[in-house]
């Protein structure tokens, strides 16, 4: 009966006790300065919490983090740039991430969209990613267009300008 709810603004991910809907009760907040640069996600299976965060820098990996319905840290795993929604298979032996790599304000800075797939099947110490790169669609472009994808950032390849969002 408890709620895991990210804040974006204080890099945390709150753990909230609502047995008593009238009263929710804060039982602990989960810091996450030190392994990046702002919460993104959470997700529940189980007993397994995975938390999306990005990095510090526009074109930096992304990571997971793993803790138990406590907040205790299990593993900490790399995943695309700017990991915007994490979410289990439904075994829960698999999780995804949809790696939105959104380019900086000025398009300096424009990194790949990705999706990235954690193997939780050997357990959680021994999680394997694997990063699902978009530059195949590349040479595509034309075809894409014309079918009405909309590419448009400045000089931007396919892989850039997708920038997936949710799984």
């Amino acid at each position: 009966q408890n709620v895991f709810s990210t804040n974006a603004d204080a890099n945390t991910v709150s753990i909230i006790d609502i047995s008593v809907p009238a009263s929710p009760i804060l039982v602990k907040e989960i810091p996450l300065s030190n392994y990046g640069g702002g919460v993104n996600s959470v997700a529940i299976f189980d007993t397994l919490v995975a938390i999306a965060i990005h990095a510090d820098e526009v074109d930096g990996a992304g990571s997971v983090l793993f803790t138990n319905l406590n907040g205790d840290s299990l593993n900490l795993v790399t995943v695309g740039v700017l990991p915007d929604m994490v979410t289990f298979n439904r075994a829960g032996d698999k999780v995804l991430t949809a790696n939105e790599g959104e380019p900086s304000d000025d398009y300096m800075i424009d990194p790949e969209g990705s999706i990235s797939i954690i193997d939780l099947s050997n357990g959680i110490a021994n999680a394997a990613v694997n990063n699902l790169s978009l530059e195949s669609f590349n040479t595509d472009s034309a075809s894409l267009v014309a079918a009405g994808v909309r590419i448009y950032g400045p000089g931007a390849s396919v892989a850039q300008d997708l920038e997936p969002e949710y799984i």
